[in-house]
């Protein structure tokens, strides 16, 4: 009975490791997904800027990224995810979204992105707690 137990006690710094590696993975995944989608969103807002048609095929585009960074994120920031999946909704028909809405609703490019900023801040310093004081 000793030896199971000490045996068990031994295996739990590798165990606690690999959770802590895991939910960082998990952090850094979801930042991944939401950095894409801003890039692609700034990028296409640029492009309109500079003369360019509105492209329904590149707004779908950006409706997938958008809801492709709600999976993820849903580990870090239930609240985030849910933003992340309304501005999905925003892509697929954008006028249908009144100023009032899209601060209502919290996903105003710029404000989507110091949220971001935000969480890239936080998960930096989780990262660098993770890395110090784990074996």
């Amino acid at each position: 009975m000793d030896n199971w137990f000490l045996e068990k006690l031994a295996a739990l710094p590798g165990l606690i490791t690999g959770l802590a590696r895991e939910k960082r993975e998990l952090g850094d995944n979801a930042l991944r997904a939401v950095s894409h989608a801003l890039n692609e969103t700034f990028i296409y807002y640029r492009n309109i800027e500079l003369g360019k048609d509105r492209d329904f095929e590149i707004e779908a585009q950006l409706a997938k990224y958008w809801s492709a960074a709600a999976i993820p994120m849903r580990h870090v920031d239930s609240e985030f995810a849910e933003i992340c999946e309304y501005k999905s909704q925003y892509w697929i028909q954008p006028e249908r979204w009144s100023k009032q809405k899209i601060k209502e609703f919290r996903i105003g490019l710029h404000d989507v992105q110091e949220h971001y900023r935000r969480l890239l801040r936080k998960q930096s310093f989780v990262n660098k707690i993770n890395k110090n004081t784990l074996p």
